[in-house]
């Protein structure tokens, strides 16, 4: 099914319905209303949910265009309206960084389509390939690297993520989950235009993920803020997803990474704006010891780091599995290697995270008197929750619609035998049976300690504690999580990563286009003999060089 509209210069500017765009728009669809079942906890003006309209619209449209200049039209209201989205809490730095990358992104993203054009003269999918070849080397070259910086930036890979960080931490708590879950799959879905129909930028795509994923989780594991943690985490799966994406085979578990990264970042980003907000707190050192308060939430976040570690039985073990087989079938053992060692580190963060805000000692004595929060938190967070059991119970279930999208994309199709089970060339896993496995051990565990806990004594004030033959007062810091994961610094890697900041970069790009700035304005330095001489000599310089 297809409209088209037709401009002055005969551009046929189309949208199209296929089945990548609509596995895109249904992310869309799920994450705009889970958002909006938490919106009645938050008194936001009107103008906030017209933008955000404007918003999930620009969406469909990049999804649904069938032409980069229709493409290109989307991803400037997208990014617009998200400057406006963010002006309502964001700080002025954060939101110069904002507007700063994304007028980076969507300049490079125009030079790359302007490019592509200059061939073919055709904005279209179906043309880009042949667009791309009829380029030289280097204007191909020289395509790509603005194509990929437009994409890198819209992502947050390592180095590109300068903007994303602050926005994530500053953005209001309704519109956290969106901007995690959706607006960074635009770049991934520009990313898998790019590697479908016009080349696979393999070396740079390996590279580039695999030290966003690592770089993005040391980074988590030091933060103390618990949506700069979750910000990093994000960065880190997304590496995962840009990694795999370099591989031949990579698409299908491309794709089912980027399903679960959707579900687990709308989850975890709602159960934490629940717990900011019945807190008031964002900080893992303000808080502690919520489990006993908010044990459905507790669960909630317990299911949401078991599928960000990629921990069977649930969908997060799924997609890594589909990603360390694809990662093998190519022979990338190294990619593979530095995949595994990410996603094993990210086991000190997800624990961080819940040991900080649920477990642990509690560090305010107003703590102990919160209640769970609003249903309006915990529906969204049971939809999402069950989502995340059932395609870990039943692992094939998405598959036949990913391979409906790998075959429009002329890929090869993934292995399909039944919904239980995931069958690759190196390994086949069965969900159902994991997840009884599990399912009758946690049963068997929540048992014993519930029978611990009849006979444990219950503290009539928990604060009432000393150690060291000391009293901890409301400035101590009474559990693990505060500090957790510092001590790692030690390790030379490690230290060098949470030593260096892409920060130090920008900051002398900032200057060195100060000085450029100073340069200029004494040049035209309102003299306007001066500058009307400039321009003579600027003129003579052109003829002279026409005339060669």
């Amino acid at each position: 099914m297809e409209f088209s509209l037709y401009g002055l210069s005969d551009i046929v500017l189309s949208l199209k319905v296929t089945a990548l765009a609509n596995f895109f728009a249904l992310l869309i669809v799920l994450s705009t209303l889970t958002v909006l079942f938490i919106a009645p906890n938050y008194r936001l003006k009107r103008s906030f949910y017209l933008l955000f309209t404007l918003l999930v619209a620009s969406l469909f449209l990049i999804v649904y265009a069938h032409d980069y200049l229709l493409f290109f039209i989307g991803w400037e209201v997208m990014s617009i309206s998200t400057y406006f989205l963010l002006s309502f809490t964001l700080s002025k730095e954060a939101l110069h960084k904002y507007i700063l990358f994304a007028m980076a992104s969507a300049l490079s993203l125009f030079v790359a389509i302007l490019l592509l054009y200059s061939t073919q003269h055709s904005f279209l999918y179906e043309d880009a390939k042949q667009s791309y070849l009829a380029m030289s080397d280097g204007v191909q070259q020289l395509f790509t690297l603005f194509m990929l910086i437009a994409i890198f930036i819209k992502l947050g890979t390592i180095g590109f993520h300068y903007w994303l960080v602050d926005a994530y931490e500053e953005s209001h708590n309704l519109f956290t989950p969106f901007l995690s879950a959706m607006l960074s799959k635009m770049g991934l879905y520009a990313l898998i235009l790019f590697v479908a129909n016009i080349t696979q930028a393999t070396y740079v795509l390996a590279v580039m993920g695999l030290l966003t994923t690592i770089i993005a989780t040391f980074k988590a594991i030091e933060q103390e803020s618990i949506k700069r943690l979750l910000a990093y985490s994000s960065i880190a799966q997304l590496g995962y997803i840009v990694t795999v994406l370099s591989v031949a085979d990579g698409m299908g578990g491309a794709l089912y990474h980027a399903l679960i990264h959707t579900l687990v970042k709308l989850l975890l980003f709602i159960n934490i704006a629940g717990v900011i907000y019945v807190t008031q707190k964002e900080k893992l050192s303000d808080l502690g010891g919520l489990i006993y308060k908010l044990p459905q939430s507790f669960v909630f976040l317990l299911i949401g780091i078991i599928v960000l570690a990629g921990m069977p039985p649930l969908g997060g073990f799924a997609s890594k599995f589909m990603i360390y087989t694809a990662l093998l079938d190519a022979k990338y053992l190294l990619l593979l290697a530095g995949v595994m060692f990410s996603s094993a580190s990210a086991f000190i963060y997800v624990y961080k995270l819940i040991y900080g805000i649920y477990l642990g000692h509690p560090t305010h004595k107003n703590l102990e008197e919160v209640k769970e929060v609003p249903w309006t938190f915990l529906a969204p967070q049971y939809l999402l929750a069950s989502l995340l059991v059932i395609i870990g119970t039943f692992p094939g279930l998405v598959i036949p619609y990913i391979n409906r999208i790998l075959g429009e994309l002329n890929l090869t199709l993934l292995s399909f035998e039944t919904i239980q089970t995931l069958i690759t060339s190196y390994a086949q896993y069965n969900g159902f049976v994991v997840m009884g496995a599990f399912g009758g051990i946690f049963v068997l565990v929540l048992m014993m300690f519930m029978l611990l806990r009849s006979k444990a004594k219950k503290p009539k004030n928990r604060f009432d504690i000393a150690y060291c033959a000391e009293e901890p007062n409301e400035a101590t810091h009474l559990h693990y999580g505060y500090s957790m994961g510092q001590e790692l610094k030690r390790v030379g890697l490690i230290h060098l990563i949470a030593k260096n900041s892409s920060k130090y970069f920008y900051d002398f790009l900032a200057k060195q286009m100060q000085y450029f700035s100073e340069v200029v304005r004494k040049i035209y330095s309102g003299n306007l003999l001066l500058n009307f001489n400039i321009a003579v000599l600027f003129l003579i310089i052109l003829l002279l060089w026409s005339l060669k």
